[in-house]
C-alpha cells in the first residue's frame, strides 16, 4: 500500500522544496516507486530543481482545470541504476496557469482524486507532496491526505514561533503522525541544541537537524544536490531519515 508524505513549513525560505526533491530522488534510488507532486501552484519550485528535466507539457494546474488526466502531467525522471521508478508532477509551467485557476477556480476534491489516481496508475510506493508554506486550499488537501506530515523548520525564533499553528492545523486535519526536520542550522549552533528547541516547540520528535551547507546555496536550486555532490556528508544525513519517513510494511 502506498504511503503519502506531505512536506510542510510554516514560513517560506526553509529549504522545504529542495529537501523534498532530494529526498524523493534518494527514495527512488533506494528502490521505491516515487512521485513528487508540487502542489504549490502559487510559487512552484520543484521543476526548476531538476535542471535536466524536459519542459512540462502538462502540469497539475492543467489537470485541475480539466485539460488532462493527472498522470499525463507526470514526468518520468532518471534514478540510480536499479531504481524502481521516479516521477515528477510540476505545479504549473507559466503564469497563465495560475491566472486560469484564479479566474475559473477548481474543485478541490480533484486533488485527492488525483493523488489516488497517481498511486494507482503509476503503481507507487511513495507519493511525496511538496506544499505551499502556510495554509491554503492545496496545502489543506495535501496534509489531510497524508499518512505522515514532515514539518520543515529552521531553528530561528520566527520559524519556531509558528509551531503552535502548525500543530493545531495538523491536528484538525487528522494527521496524527508528525516528524520534524530542522534545516539550515547556522554555523556555531550545535545540531543537538537546534533539535531540542524544535522538539520543545512542536512537541514532536526531531528526526534530523541539517546544517547550513554553502555548497547547497551555491547551486541555488539549479539542480539536485544529490546529483552535484553525491558523496557530500549531507547526503548521508538525508539517507538516514528515509526509513523514518517510508516505513516498511
Amino acid at each position: 500500500m502506498a504511503q503519502i508524505i506531505a512536506m510542510h513549513s510554516h514560513r517560506g525560505g526553509t529549504g522545504r522544496s529542495t529537501l523534498a526533491a532530494n529526498l524523493a530522488r534518494l527514495m527512488a534510488d533506494d528502490g521505491h516507486r516515487v512521485a513528487l507532486v508540487d502542489t504549490d501552484i502559487q510559487s512552484p519550485a520543484a521543476h526548476a530543481l531538476f535542471g535536466g528535466a524536459e519542459a512540462p507539457a502538462r502540469t497539475l494546474a492543467d489537470y485541475l482545470v480539466g485539460r488532462c488526466e493527472v498522470e499525463d502531467a507526470a514526468l518520468a525522471l532518471p534514478a540510480a541504476p536499479g531504481g524502481a521508478g521516479f516521477f515528477l508532477v510540476p505545479a504549473r509551467a507559466e503564469a497563465s496557469g495560475i491566472h486560469e485557476i484564479i479566474a475559473q477556480g477548481y474543485d478541490v476534491g480533484l486533488l485527492r482524486e488525483g493523488f489516488d489516481r497517481l498511486i494507482d496508475v503509476l503503481r507507487l510506493d511513495v507519493l511525496l507532496l511538496d506544499t505551499h508554506a502556510g495554509i491554503n486550499n492545496e496545502t489543506v488537501t495535501a496534509v489531510a491526505s497524508a499518512d505522515t506530515l514532515a514539518v520543515v523548520t529552521r531553528s530561528c525564533h520566527l520559524d519556531l514561533g509558528g509551531a503552535g499553528e502548525t500543530i493545531e492545523f495538523a491536528g484538525q486535519l487528522g494527521c496524527a503522525r508528525r516528524v520534524v526536520l530542522v534545516n539550515m542550522v547556522p554555523p556555531g549552533v550545535p545540531p543537538e541544541l537546534a533539535a531540542q528547541r524544535a522538539e520543545a516547540a512542536y512537541g514532536s520528535p526531531v528526526e534530523a537537524a541539517f546544517p547550513y551547507t554553502p555548497e547547497l546555496a551555491v547551486i541555488a536550486g539549479r539542480r539536485l544536490f544529490v546529483d552535484a555532490h553525491p558523496d557530500h556528508p549531507l547526503m548521508e544525513r538525508f539517507r538516514m531519515i528515509i526509513p523514518s519517513l517510508v516505513r516498511r510494511r
